[in-house]
């Protein structure tokens, strides 16, 4: 009896210890959208392995997130190397650390060496408006000063690569004010410079263009067309004709 207790703790440990991921800190930084085929990095080297032991033991890379496999593990020269493509937006959206984990798999016995990509951005979007024309209905007897909010342009990227900053098509009536909110997002709002008058223009067309901050940069406009309403600032004017009467002298 303690024998076989002694072989089934034995055994407990052997398949405790085979089973057990060997945990290590090996990370490599990834550019989004890196080109099927392209070599992050050489992780038997990074890890300390023989590439014998790959081909062997029939390494495999698995992911811990969604399952989708990302790179894989070239078993003659122990690169790892994109597989899928890889979005930064779709994957993690506007949160400043995308993390991928992966595992490098050696089986018979098993043997798990976790590591990471860490999904950098790279400026491949560009900031876009919500419409493509934006329209503002405002009265020639609107003071020099008055302001009207244009909102902000969305980036899907993030930092640097996301929205910089605004212009304005050069005009004579306008310019622009560019602010931050308090989540650091840049939004603008138009500034009337000099009055309007309906009966020199009844309408305005503007170009606003928004910026990233890029390499290289991206940008995307959108039309401003501002309707000037009529005010009562005119007064009725007579016109004046002559009338010429005939006459006649009366005897």
């Amino acid at each position: 009896m303690a024998a076989s207790r002694r072989d089934l703790s034995y055994t407990l440990m052997l398949v405790f210890f085979t089973f057990y991921p060997i945990r290590g800190d090996v990370s490599y930084s990834v550019p989004e959208e890196m080109k099927r085929g392209s070599v992050i990095g050489n992780i038997a080297k990074d890890i300390g392995l023989d590439l014998g032991r790959l081909s062997a033991r029939r390494a495999r890379v698995d992911s811990e997130d969604n399952g989708v496999q990302y790179c894989s593990v070239n078993l003659n020269t122990g690169e790892l190397v994109v597989q899928e493509r890889i979005d930064r937006e779709g994957l993690c959206a506007k949160k400043t650390s995308c993390i991928l984990k992966q595992e490098l798999v050696l089986e018979n016995p098993l043997e798990l060496h976790p590591f990471i990509l860490r999904v950098q951005d790279i400026n491949d979007n560009a900031p876009k408006f919500k419409e493509e024309t934006l329209k503002f209905e405002i009265r020639e007897s609107a003071d020099k000063g008055a302001r009207f909010a244009v909102g902000e342009a969305h980036d899907e990227d993030i930092g640097e690569n996301a929205v910089q900053g605004y212009t304005l098509q050069q005009n004579d009536h306008f310019k622009l004010n560019v602010k931050t909110n308090s989540g650091g997002r840049k939004y603008c709002e138009l500034v009337l410079d000099k009055e309007l008058d309906r009966e020199n223009s009844n309408e305005l067309l503007l170009v606003l263009t928004a910026f990233d901050g890029g390499s290289p940069q991206r940008s995307g406009t959108v039309v401003i067309h501002v309707t000037v309403l009529d005010a009562n600032d005119n007064a009725p004017v007579f016109s004046q004709t002559v009338y010429k009467a005939n006459s006649r002298e009366c005897v």
